[in-house]
């Protein structure tokens, strides 16, 4: 390969091969952080991590294929770099078929969220050992977010039992004695918000990043594939040329 365009094909080819490899750690990474939120505010329960767990194995699938596209363009193997852009039509299909699914199903997940958070904050109320953890989980959630209740502080004395609102739904001070957060709780001047809201908005932000990086690099793969049959091509047309001369 003579020519200084082929050449520039090829090695901007491995350097996309080279960016498919980053989106593709990008994207597992968004989808174990949306993991990560889902799971950490379902109320400990196991929901909504399907669509999250098949763009990790996409996002495995294209480290392992933009490494074949390097390999390809680099041996200049017309017929590796057909089965390359192949592999990037297949990866885009797969990308869109999850996000439609993702799109259709995150109203499922969300609603699913609210009834699993009600669920735990009844058992955030109780006295019973084994319920300590949704106490924590609740004190964590409410110190993280700033937020009180499912939809407000009131959520602690509208049933039974009736209890005044937590510690957590306090603003965090140095005061060692904490008399602060004593004041806070007589006074009733603990956060306003409810969680509910605040954490379907956070899981909600974390599931747009996911989308987001997934139609980026669709456009990246939809360049990748033009330059991979481009380059093949050219590989065939100059073999075709040496042939004839």
């Amino acid at each position: 390969m003579d020519g200084c365009g082929m050449s520039c094909i090829k090695y901007l080819l491995v350097v996309f091969n080279g960016l498919f490899m980053i989106f593709g750690i990008v994207i597992i990474a968004a989808a174990c952080v949306d993991m990560g939120m889902i799971k950490g505010f379902a109320g400990m329960e196991p929901t909504g991590h399907e669509t999250d767990a098949v763009l990790i194995a996409i996002g495995v699938l294209i480290i392992i294929i933009a490494a074949f596209g390097c390999f390809g363009a680099w041996k200049e193997s017309p017929k590796l770099l057909y089965i390359f852009a192949g592999c990037l039509i297949v990866i885009i299909l797969l990308e869109l078929s999850v996000g439609i699914a993702a799109a259709a199903l995150r109203p499922q997940i969300e609603g699913s969220m609210k009834t699993q958070l009600r669920a735990s904050f009844i058992k955030n109320k109780s006295t019973k050992e084994e319920d300590s953890t949704y106490v924590e989980f609740w004190d964590r959630i409410q110190s993280t977010l700033q937020c009180c209740g499912v939809t407000g502080p009131d959520n602690y004395g509208s049933s039974e039992p009736r209890l005044n609102p937590s510690f957590s739904c306090c603003p965090q001070t140095s005061d060692v004695q904490n008399t602060a957060r004593a004041n806070c709780i007589s006074q009733a001047t603990y956060y306003t918000e409810g969680c509910e809201d605040k954490i379907l908005m956070t899981v909600h932000s974390a599931g747009l990043t996911v989308i987001v990086c997934g139609i980026l690099f669709c456009f990246l793969e939809i360049a990748g594939i033009i330059l991979a049959l481009w380059l093949a091509h050219a590989i065939k047309t100059e073999g075709k040329s040496r042939d004839s001369a």
